[in-house]
């Protein structure tokens, strides 16, 4: 492998703020051009670079505490750089690797958006229901929340009525609703989801 310093574009100096910084931007680039190869290679160097500024005691941010090699305060860099780039297996296992005594709202907003991101809606708005309950404050944890909801319901902020005589699934509903809409937006676009509808 190239030196991951010049992957990322960085001195060996950087600090992880500039590492992480640029993984973003090269990340974002590569994504959009959909350039695999080089992507592959831009995370195995942002790897290397963080593995190695842990073990040499590289100089790391102030404002970054380290507790078992995972982040015990409000500083989730790494995590953001992960599902960023669309890495949302590695996201969430250095998600899930941070103790529970140390998980604060925003560890349950990006673990909502992890699990939205994969399509796991339930999940997702337990997750930013429990973020938006630890800090009501906080609008960010709110509209996720909302928007969550909001997808789980075909895109429709108010509950639909169920009745137990419309011999409809409600998930079976929701499934054809969502498909249809698909397919609106498709047709829109000039793209077409269900041919002949």
């Amino acid at each position: 492998m190239s030196n991951p310093y010049d992957v990322l574009g960085v001195p060996q100096n950087a600090t992880r703020e500039q590492i992480n910084a640029a993984y973003r931007e090269k990340a974002r680039i590569y994504s959009e051009k959909n350039q695999i190869s080089k992507l592959d290679e831009l995370n195995e160097a942002y790897d290397s670079v963080i593995l190695n500024a842990g073990s040499s005691g590289q100089r790391q941010s102030s404002s970054s505490s380290y507790s078992y090699g995972y982040k015990t305060v409000n500083n989730y860099d790494d995590i953001i750089a992960k599902i960023n780039a669309h890495r949302l297996e590695d996201a969430q296992i250095l998600l899930d690797g941070i103790p529970e005594s140390s998980r604060d709202a925003e560890w349950y907003y990006l673990k909502g958006t992890v699990f939205q991101m994969k399509g796991w809606l339930d999940q997702a708005a337990n997750m930013f229901a429990t973020a938006h309950g630890m800090d009501p404050k906080n609008g960010k944890y709110r509209q996720a929340y909302e928007n969550v909801i909001s997808q789980q319901s075909g895109g429709y902020k108010a509950q639909r009525s169920r009745s137990s005589n419309s011999g409809c699934d409600d998930s079976v509903c929701s499934m054809c609703m969502g498909l249809l809409c698909l397919d609106s937006c498709c047709e829109c676009m000039g793209g077409d989801c269900i041919p002949g509808c």
